[in-house]
């Protein structure tokens, strides 16, 4: 596999056609065919001839670029009352697998307009989260319906094992690399050699971010790396990094140790030294005894407050218990999926639910909101304190939910079993512990 290296398509006037053919697909009217291309034309045979390496050429491939033309991207538009066909009125500057992306995904499922037109950016697994939450609450707003829904998320699966294809994990100077790496490894292994010997994990930390970065620059433009970009395949700092660079700091399991971790140095691709050997076989204790011990406590929890609180119930839909008790919150983009559908309190008292529509709006401000710990109904949860989350779903039961937070414990616990990696945090004093006090 050779280095990334962009071209740009053009449309050819001449090519003019009315419907995809895949049998007269060619490079003269390539842009002409995929700007006619239905979702029902997205198939096997399409990935295979479109993007597909044979003998090492391919077609073109998906980072390729081109222009979309005024008036050649069209959705219908289900937010407005008259449902009106919205099209692009500038030229949009894209790449051929974004369009595909466009077409298949959200054009042709008309989810276009819950993204606010063409989806012009790199598909990482946060932007495919980010995309993913917007259906999901136009979803609970009723502004899709849950047949689409469930078929876009089959489509989703349809498209995975065209990854070998669009996105191929292994390629020759990826498979070399730790000749490159072990270089600078050797340098810096004899450089923090005390440090090393001594199990400090910070410094073998160090040492992998350095080795990291300088992995990912003689990498540069490989598209082997684009599943671990993206967040699609492996994780730089779990599965490359073990792989390519080292295993670093591995906690020894007996308590009476003289360090309490191990450096190993060794990488998987390389194989592991003999003189390391024991320490990867105690970096395998880690991972069974989270999934088999540190789960229990999480688990517990989680059953616990499940036989406590099923019962708990919501009150009547429009029920307001009148507590003054609330939360004040900073929203971020990060954080509004967590208070979408509760009742923010405004300044004049009136109370207002977060969605879609207002949630830009408030984003980067402080809020106050109605919170259920405040409620004060004597026969469930009024629906001013638990918010529409609920309703929206069709359910009145939410005991079951109140278990979120043992249940992300034990669920963390659970992928610790493949993540045995030493990760360090540093910590400032003097941003944690501000003074805010006068005498």
């Amino acid at each position: 596999m050779v280095a990334r290296v962009a071209k740009n398509w053009t449309y050819n006037p001449k090519y003019d056609v009315e419907e995809f053919d895949i049998k007269t697909l060619n490079v003269q009217n390539l842009i002409n065919q995929l700007l006619v291309i239905k979702q029902s034309d997205i198939n096997y045979e399409f990935i295979m001839e479109v993007f597909g390496s044979f003998n090492g050429k391919s077609l073109c491939h998906h980072y390729d670029t081109f222009t979309v033309p005024v008036g050649k991207f069209r959705f219908v538009d289900e937010s407005k009352p008259d449902h009106p066909v919205m099209e692009n009125v500038t030229p949009i500057n894209t790449t051929l697998g974004l369009w595909i992306f466009n077409v298949f995904f959200l054009r042709d499922f008309n989810f276009s307009w819950v993204i606010g037109g063409y989806m012009n950016e790199n598909v990482t697994t946060d932007v495919y989260n980010d995309i993913n939450q917007e259906l999901v609450y136009a979803l609970l707003e009723n502004k899709i319906d849950s047949v689409r829904y469930k078929k876009f998320l089959d489509y989703c699966g349809f498209m995975m094992p065209f990854e070998a294809i669009l996105s191929p994990n292994h390629s020759e100077k990826i498979l070399g690399c730790t000749k490159e790496i072990n270089k600078m490894k050797a340098k810096l292994i004899k450089e923090y050699k005390e440090e090393l010997d001594n199990g400090n994990a910070v410094v073998a930390e160090m040492i992998e971010k350095k080795l990291l970065d300088f992995a990912l620059e003689y990498l540069k433009d490989d598209p082997a790396l684009d599943p671990l970009l993206s967040g699609a395949g492996g994780d730089l700092k779990n599965n490359f990094k073990n792989l390519y660079i080292m295993k670093g700091a591995v906690r020894d399991p007996d308590p009476n140790a003289k360090h309490e971790f191990s450096i190993a140095t060794s990488s998987f691709l390389d194989g592991i030294s003999a003189d390391e050997y024991s320490l990867l076989a105690n970096s395998l204790t880690g991972g069974p005894y989270s999934r088999a011990k540190k789960t229990e406590l999480g688990g517990y929890w989680e059953k616990l407050l499940d036989s406590a609180l099923n019962s708990v119930m919501l009150d009547e839909p429009g029920s307001d218990c009148g507590s003054k008790g609330y939360i004040t919150i900073d929203l971020t983009k990060k954080n509004v999926s967590m208070f979408m559908y509760s009742y923010m309190i405004k300044s004049d008292g009136s109370l207002e639910e977060l969605t879609t529509e207002n949630k830009d709006k408030y984003i980067g401000k402080r809020v106050k909101f109605r919170f259920s710990a405040f409620c004060k109904s004597k026969k469930g949860l009024c629906n001013k304190c638990g918010g529409n989350f609920f309703y929206r779903r069709g359910s009145k039961a939410i005991g079951l939910a109140c278990a979120q937070v043992p249940s992300s414990i034990k669920l963390r616990s659970m992928k610790s079993f493949h993540d045995s990696t030493v990760k360090t945090v540093e910590l400032n004093p003097a941003a944690i512990f501000v003074k805010n006090h006068t005498r």
